[in-house]
């Protein structure tokens, strides 16, 4: 039986009602936290993790900044009227040569982002440079491949220069980067995302509204029928969900 000293309610053991019920309380928190981190767990790990990397690594353009570096440096300088000077061929020839073979497999892939070409372009010049022993280096590149003297292959660095960028959220809405850094429309033939957008909502708004046609009617069932048939009719309900959940959870991974 409980007792009471100085208007304090105690229990049998002698500890004040308040603190023991706070004790009881703060257990069945923690029970329930024990229940539920295993699956915040495994949340966190394969869909919160993946995400923020995937999000991350969307605007991050470090990788070709440390690849040829002396080359954007070049770039700024570049007038964009004429072919790139002298200096500007040797920097990119010896940044290639001189690069290992992860980074320029990465970096063309890269460019090729910017402009189609760049990655053949790359691996055809990283075999024949090694033919060249010194300069000048701007009529042998061009005597290697004519693309070295194609000017929309050096504007299309300008796409790259920053070690931020937005360019591929630009391209989700058939926008991108011209080679002086402003937002310009896509070619027409390369706009296609807009046109996805479009029938990706279109089909949401009809999903949602047959939802909601469906859903409130059968919301209201499973708050009037007796207790034993709503409960199985709940199962129903969420049986496709925690399949749909699984499959996409599993496909992730």
């Amino acid at each position: 039986m409980s007792q009471t000293v100085k208007g304090e309610i105690l229990t049998t053991d002698g500890i004040p009602l308040k603190v023991s019920l706070k004790r009881a309380e703060r257990k069945n928190k923690i029970r329930a936290l024990f229940l539920v981190l295993p699956l915040a767990l495994f949340i966190t790990v394969t869909f919160v993790i993946p995400i923020i990397s995937m999000l991350t690594r969307s605007v991050d353009d470090k990788q070709i900044n440390t690849v040829i570096p002396k080359t954007f440096e070049l770039y700024k300088q570049w007038d964009q009227k004429e072919l790139p000077s002298e200096e500007m061929y040797a920097t990119i020839f010896n940044e290639i040569m001189t690069a290992e073979k992860w980074q320029i497999g990465k970096a063309s892939t890269r460019m090729n982002y910017s402009k189609s070409g760049w990655k053949s372009l790359i691996k055809k010049s990283k075999r024949k440079f090694k033919k060249i022993e010194e300069g000048p280096y701007k009529e042998q590149m061009i005597a290697i491949d004519k693309k070295w003297a194609d000017m929309e292959y050096w504007k299309a660095i300008g796409q790259m220069v920053d070690p931020i960028t937005f360019g591929y959220y630009l391209n989700a809405v058939d926008l991108k980067y011209d080679s002086n850094k402003k937002i310009v429309r896509q070619p027409e033939k390369r706009r296609i995302y807009n046109y996805t957008w479009y029938k990706t909502i279109k089909i949401s708004v009809l999903v949602t509204l047959f939802c909601l046609i469906l859903g409130y009617p059968i919301a209201h069932l499973l708050a009037t029928l007796p207790l034993k048939l709503s409960n199985l009719l709940m199962i129903f309900v969420l049986l496709p969900f925690w399949t749909s959940l699984l499959v996409r959870t599993v496909s992730w991974i």
